[in-house]
């Protein structure tokens, strides 16, 4: 009986350190692919580059819009026009007799 529990206990003696290296490997493996930069993670990443991309563009385009109204108010273009019907948008105000129809100016 003694014998017995002394040849199982040397194999547990002997066997504890490969134990915890294959937990040590498990634990490793795990977050390869759901740690923070494991591989489920990636995907997510991709996602959002992909999102942000999107609004990239549509910022871009909206800057050009910007910029070309913005080169509508230089001294050397002055458009007296466009200057008058941004002051009556931006003020609320109009003649009694001007007939005002605005127009969605989305390209």
């Amino acid at each position: 009986m003694k014998l017995a529990l002394k040849k199982t206990f040397g194999k547990i003696r002997l066997s504890w350190p490969l134990l915890v290296l294959v937990v040590f490997y498990g634990y490793l493996g795990l977050h390869a692919f759901s740690g923070s930069l494991g591989v489920f993670k990636w995907a997510d990443y991709s996602k959002r580059a992909e999102k942000l991309n999107a609004e990239l563009a549509r910022l871009q385009s909206m800057r050009q819009t910007l910029e070309r109204r913005a080169t509508q108010l230089k001294a050397s273009s002055l458009d007296l026009d466009r200057l008058d019907e941004d002051a009556r948008r931006t003020l609320n105000v109009s003649g009694a007799n001007d007939i005002v129809i605005w127009l969605d100016e989305t390209p």
